[in-house]
């Protein structure tokens, strides 16, 4: 068997079977840290174009940085939030300690992109002529009537200049250590970039120098005040506003420092796996403004933001996040809402929570440095959201929203089943216990998918049960296996109920290609396969112990989280015995058809009677999925994947998760592969 070691990328198949399985993008297992393309590179799904002139001395070589190191912890998420800076035109200013890598981090990604790096380090030396120019002696002087003196360029008056194909970025190191005269000349030169007009040289005789944000990229790189820096000031936080501030740490975290020094041994790989909600993507051409209030939602958003903006100074006023920051700062009433509403112009993704929280964490919580002050401000970033209205319910106090959907000659055809008697007490009684939020009954089968029941099946479970389904944070979904026509509610079918749905209420996306997945998965498994219809208790997440064990340990697993939880003390179901018996019976020869046989192993492992009670195949995963999502507008499975009853057309095991604003990602894998984002969310129908 392998090792437990074995990562994640092992769950695509290996590479002598990947002619035969092509993948699409929406159904791969991971996504590149960084990608290059001929036309640019992307830092965590940000892309910044390459210039098109690099024949330039001022251009970084990029066999200098062959040996970088790309942890998680600080390389990765900076390249990544200096990228958006870039892309935004933005001029960022990056506070931390002198072992992270600021520097060379930036000249690392301009040696990648071909853009030309001018320098200048503002110690207690640099003087303003420095950095703008100054008359020296004329150098090339061969004739009487050559001048004596020529003006030459500071770094950053050679920045500012636009080249025909080039990009610029200048790099004003130890920031905090200039003097107040080069501060104050500086911010003219940012409030000129901001605008698009000219910045005039006083040293040259009044030379205006045209400058464009597109073609100059400014970065400010300090260490902290104090901290045993020597001769680093606080800087006025007015001064501040006009950069974005991002806080590092004051020292190199411990994971990054073993992480870099295997990796310098040759210990690890260069690049640290990565979870998806580290990524950003940003659209191919920008929202308008006036597209904003086209956004299902956005003006309750507007509302919790305004919340949260006023709370977040609160807490920064009181000291009660960043006390130990040497750095005052604010949130500054200008300009953080003018660079929110930049940020989802550029970013928005097709759900406006999600957008609007990663410019949050963009502007808000990169600027506080430890773990607990972004926790604190997380609590707060959680609650701008939107939430789709619900209307009073006129039964039993379930929640009941108006009906969309379905076509109005079947609900006319279908009569509405009456949710009274021992159903609608039974349906009560697991929304006390579950919460209403986890309980998925008739009316949101009506609302998410059209389907109007005539009969609703009783809910089977006991108090004891509901009890311990809440404890193992499980939901009550009813299933249904038919469309409001009629045709099974096949993956295709639940796409084409969704995606104008979604779209019209800014929730994202269930399939981001359903090309992509008939091609993978299958056309007749895509358009044909239906979940089971019935009630089913799942879990909101996959089971922690689960996690890092192939199918086989994790169904033990399942046998043990059904004894010891949701059957403790309980008398354990007929059918539940039967097919535990049946696993151990076949335990021992399935570990050994793991090893000589994998596809024979798949198959029967899907097969058994636990597999099919307790796991949830492929259409009932994406139906659960949307359920909750569109009640909720809060997507599970978000950063892990769950392993399904299905398999693939090659006999592979598929998993699913990663539901992201594009939809939920799929792979597939042999039995015995494990990882630790794979788990499985107990499931059990009822």
């Amino acid at each position: 068997m392998r090792s437990p070691e074995r990562q994640f990328n092992a769950l695509t198949p290996d590479q002598e079977r990947q002619n035969d399985a092509p993948k699409t993008p929406e159904v791969a297992a991971e996504k590149e840290p960084i990608a290059e393309s001929e036309a640019g590179i992307s830092y965590l799904g940000v892309t910044l174009e390459k210039a098109e002139s690099t024949d330039s001395q001022f251009v970084p070589k990029r066999e200098q940085y062959a040996d970088f190191i790309n942890d998680k912890e600080v390389a990765l998420p900076l390249q990544r939030d200096v990228a958006v800076a870039f892309l935004s035109g933005e001029p960022l200013l990056v506070d931390g300690g002198t072992s992270l890598g600021k520097t060379t981090t930036v000249r690392k990604m301009a040696s990648e992109l071909g853009w030309e790096v001018h320098y200048a380090n503002l110690n207690g030396a640099t003087d303003v002529e420095d950095l703008m120019g100054r008359y020296i002696p004329n150098p090339h002087k061969s004739k009487p009537e050559d001048p004596e003196y020529i003006f030459a360029d500071g770094k950053v008056t050679s920045g500012l200049r636009q080249e025909e194909g080039k990009v610029k970025v200048v790099i004003l190191d130890e920031f905090n250590a200039s003097a107040p005269n080069i501060l104050i000349r500086l911010h003219e030169v940012l409030d000129a970039l901001e605008r698009g007009s000219e910045v005039v040289l006083s040293e040259d005789a009044s030379e205006a120098v045209q400058v464009n944000k597109n073609k100059t990229k400014v970065i400010a790189l300090m260490n902290p005040p104090g901290k045993g820096y020597f001769g680093r000031e606080p800087l006025d936080p007015a001064q501040l506003r006009r950069w974005v501030y991002k806080k590092l740490p004051s020292e190199l975290p411990e994971g990054t420092f073993s992480y870099a020094t295997d990796a310098l041994f040759g210990a690890t790989p260069e690049s640290q796996n990565i979870t998806p909600d580290m990524f950003l993507a940003a659209r191919e051409q920008a929202l308008t403004p006036e597209q904003l209030q086209e956004i299902p939602g956005m003006s309750e958003v507007l509302e919790k933001y305004k919340e949260f903006h006023k709370a977040s100074k609160e807490l920064l006023k009181s000291r009660k996040v960043a006390e130990d920051q040497p750095q005052p700062f604010t949130y500054d009433d200008r300009m953080e809402p003018r660079r929110v509403r930049d940020f989802v112009l550029r970013f928005y993704n097709g759900d406006i929570n999600e957008t609007f929280q990663q410019a949050l964490r963009y502007y808000y919580s990169n600027k506080l440095e430890t773990d607990v002050d972004k926790k604190k401000l997380g609590e707060l970033i959680r609650l701008v959201e939107y939430k789709p209205k619900v209307g009073e319910s006129k039964r039993k106090g379930l929640e009941r929203e108006e009906k969309t959907g379905a076509p109005e000659t079947k609900r006319a055809a279908t009569p509405e089943a009456k949710l009274e008697g021992p159903v609608a007490e039974q349906i009560e009684a697991a929304i006390e216990k579950l919460g209403r939020e986890n309980v998925f009954g008739p009316q949101e089968v009506e609302k998410t998918f059209g389907v109007r029941l005539a009969e609703v099946p009783d809910v089977p479970l006991s108090i004891e049960e509901l009890e311990r389904a809440e404890k193992l944070g499980q939901m009550l979904v009813l299933r249904v296996d038919k469309t409001p026509d009629g045709k099974p509610m096949s993956m295709e079918a639940m796409n084409e109920i969704l995606v104008k749905k979604w779209k019209k209420e800014g929730k994202g996306e269930i399939f981001n290609s359903a090309d992509g997945w008939k091609n993978w998965i299958g056309e007749e498994f895509f358009t044909k396969e239906h979940p089971r219809l019935g009630w089913a208790l799942v879990s909101k997440d996959v089971l922690p112990e689960s996690l890092s064990k192939n199918y086989l340990e994790q169904t033990e697993v399942i046998i043990k989280t059904l004894k010891e939880k949701s059957f403790k003390d309980l008398e354990l179901p007929e059918e539940y015995t039967e097919a535990i018996a049946e696993f151990e019976s076949k335990k021992k020869k399935l570990a050994e058809l793991m090893d000589s046989d994998w596809e024979e192993a798949a198959k029967q492992l899907a097969e058994l009677k636990i597999t099919q009670l307790t796991r949830q195949t492929i259409p009932e995963t994406v139906y659960d999925l949307a359920m909750y999502h569109d009640k909720n507008n809060k997507r599970l499975l978000a950063d892990t994947y769950s392993w399904t009853a299905s398999l693939d057309p090659d006999g592979y095991l598929v998993i699913l998760g990663m539901f992201g604003a594009k939809g939920v990602l799929g792979n597939r894998g042999e039995p015995d592969d494990r990882a630790g984002i794979l788990g499985f969310s107990l499931a059990r129908r009822l």
